[in-house]
């Protein structure tokens, strides 16, 4: 029995999960919310990995499907790094981000297995095979 629902999905809980810990770290730093730039572009990471993921299950395919995930997951690795920047930057400890970057973990995970999980049901098109060309009769 599959999954009827987006909300059931793992990689989707782990989605939100980890972008609602970046967005409490980011706002209890001062530092790190006064940085609008930075504030809004590991905002926009963030939040598109749940984006990419609800997207790709709307488009009702296999293989849209996939190519949504691998768009979540591209967001997902984007977002990691902004928030490690985050620390680099000092705006907050790596040890506040640990819960945040197991979130990211598990996300990561759950929405690989998700997309390699599809991949049997993806329609390949059939390639042509090129014909052996005929040898021109001789003149």
């Amino acid at each position: 029995m599959g999954i009827k629902h987006l909300d059931d999905l793992n990689a989707l809980k782990a989605a939100v999960a980890f972008k609602e810990e970046v967005y409490a770290i980011v706002r209890a730093s001062p530092e790190a919310n006064r940085d609008l730039k930075y504030r809004t572009q590991l905002f926009d990471a963030a939040g598109s990995i749940e984006g990419n993921i609800a997207e790709g299950w709307g488009r009702k395919g296999a293989g849209q499907m996939t190519l949504f995930l691998g768009y979540a997951i591209g967001s997902l690795e984007e977002a990691r790094r902004r928030l490690l920047d985050g620390v680099a930057r000092g705006y907050f400890p790596e040890s506040i981000c640990v819960k945040a970057l197991e979130h990211a973990r598990h996300c990561g995970g759950a929405t690989v297995n998700l997309k390699r999980s599809l991949e049997p049901f993806i329609r390949r098109k059939p390639t042509r095979r090129k014909q052996a060309r005929k040898p021109k009769p001789p003149d």
